[in-house]
């Protein structure tokens, strides 16, 4: 009776697991992150989210938004993962030749360091490969054709067949030949020497990776604009007997269409009489306004409203439509100066 009587004690019933969460062993990689992100303190998962792409944060962020109740289980799974996966990768986190260049060095004693890196390097090494491969073979060839031909040779040997190729192939005949023979017979070559070969390549050529640009023919011209006309016909003249027409570009540069503002109101009316419509309507949209305003001052009231309409109507074309339209107006006032028609200011007066 007693044991009849014992109240029978009630078994546990275990919760359902929440909806949505699945086994650790089933979480996408995704999902995986999402929960180890939630589970980190906030300074470190920042840390970690700095090192993704706008489109991953994206995703984990939609992935996070998914989360539900995730059990201490899965969070502990997760987060074991996440250790074994730390551990493989730091022991090891490179191949035979990074370990070789970047960890082996750092376990001789100091002393040892720099000689064992550097033969390492050496023999290991793809740095300057590398780095070669992403310049144009024309401009690492007029960077090797300012050092001397056996310092070529070494650079050629050190920067691996592809590369070398493609550099020799744009050397002229004579140099293919002497640094052939050259490299063929250089079997051996110090290697602090082929350091500084490799260094004095790299910084002439990082040198052109910012380039200052000084002009070239524009600056030319208007430096010889400025000269006495009678002495920068006579530099373009001596140029054109040589049948370079450099003579021709230089004349046209010399003067820019905002120069025409120097012209008087004949030499604008002359202008107005044959240049092309399109180009005027163009040129005049993207000039000052005291050179617009030259221009419409010597037209008809009506001409001068229709011209201003049309360039009304425009709108905002683009600044290349606009260089080539004031280009165009300026040949044609230099043709008309040519012929005599008006007088652009191509020369300052003739000092006395």
């Amino acid at each position: 009776m007693a044991a009849a009587a014992k109240k029978e004690e009630p078994k546990a019933v275990e919760a359902p697991p929440p909806v949505g969460t699945p086994d650790a062993l089933k979480l996408t990689g995704l999902e995986k992150s999402a929960i180890l992100v939630m589970y980190l303190e906030r300074d470190t998962a920042r840390q970690v989210l700095r090192r993704l792409k706008d489109d991953e944060v994206k995703r984990l962020g939609m992935a996070i938004a998914s989360v539900q109740h995730v059990p201490d289980a899965v969070i502990e799974a997760v987060v074991k993962d996440f250790i074994i996966s730390l551990q493989s990768v730091a022991l090891v986190p490179y191949t035979g030749r990074d370990f070789a260049q970047t960890v082996l060095p750092e376990l001789v004693d100091e002393d040892r360091r720099h000689v064992v890196a550097g033969a390492i390097r050496r023999r290991v090494g793809s740095d300057f490969e590398d780095f070669i491969r992403s310049r144009s073979a024309t401009a690492v060839a007029a960077v090797l054709r300012e050092e001397h031909a056996q310092v070529q040779a070494v650079a050629l040997l050190r920067m691996g067949a592809e590369n070398a190729s493609r550099v020799l192939g744009v050397l002229g005949a004579e140099a293919q030949y002497d640094l052939t023979k050259r490299m063929a017979l250089a079997e051996r070559v110090s290697g602090e020497l082929a350091d500084d070969v490799e260094d004095a390549i790299r910084r002439a050529l990082e040198d052109q990776d910012d380039p200052l640009l000084i002009g070239g023919a524009q600056t030319t011209a208007r430096i010889l604009g400025r000269l006495p006309r009678e002495k920068n016909q006579t530099v373009l003249e001596r140029l054109r007997e040589e049948g370079n027409e450099l003579a021709d570009r230089l004349q046209r540069l010399m003067v820019v269409f905002e120069d025409l503002t120097n012209l008087d109101d004949r030499g604008i009316q002359q202008l107005l009489r044959v240049v092309e419509r399109g180009d005027l309507v163009l040129a005049l949209k993207g000039a000052s306004p005291d050179l617009r305003a030259r221009f419409l001052k010597n037209l008809s009231s009506r001409a001068s409203a229709d011209l201003q309409d049309e360039m009304d109507v425009l709108g905002s074309p683009r600044k290349a439509q606009i260089r080539t339209a004031q280009e165009n107006v300026t040949a044609t006032a230099q043709r008309l100066h040519d012929e005599g028609v008006l007088v652009l200011a191509t020369g300052a007066d003739d000092e006395s």
